[in-house]
């Protein structure tokens, strides 16, 4: 249910970040409140160490940090860095590599993807959607989306049964 809710929230987030370069801050909020609720049950009902979720606090306030630079001296937008943090979260010191991995993967095919649906749109054919505009920035919040889903333990699991 808790993995369901959080695909949910990435979804709409890239969609969101798909169609008008902005990601609520709800949706942020949302996924961080779903990992403390997450949390919660873990210890409560589950028994474990809250001490074993120091890395995943620990992750989220790093990329929240090295989002928050990118943001001031990039183009990455405030939304995409804090909803990496808040993705960053529910990774963990074990999840980020797969994160990442799954993110540049991500990143790669929606930008050539980007660029080959760019060009191969007519002359003249104006859309009303920006992303598809040439020139156009790239929307992290899909890769970041989509990456999240790809990296999450359920889908591994229902996918590749590990």
């Amino acid at each position: 249910m808790i993995w369901a809710a959080f695909t949910i929230l990435v979804l709409i987030a890239a969609v969101a970040d798909a169609r008008s370069y902005r990601i609520p801050n709800w949706i942020s909020l949302a996924l961080a409140g779903l990992f403390g609720m997450a949390l919660v049950v873990a210890v409560a009902v589950n028994g474990q160490p809250i001490l074993d979720f120091w890395p995943h606090i620990a992750i989220g306030a790093a990329i929240l940090v090295l989002g928050y630079a990118l943001y001031q001296f990039t183009g990455m937008g405030a939304g995409d860095a804090k909803l990496a943090a808040a993705i960053g979260l529910w990774t963990g010191f074990y999840g980020l590599y797969m994160w990442t991995f799954t993110l540049a993967v991500a990143m790669a095919l929606l930008a050539f993807g980007l660029i080959i649906l760019r060009r191969a749109l007519p002359a003249g054919v104006s859309l009303k959607t920006r992303v598809f505009q040439k020139g156009a920035p790239v929307p992290l919040g899909i890769a970041l989306g989509l990456s999240a889903i790809a990296a999450s333990p359920w889908f591994n699991k229902a996918l590749f049964g590990f």
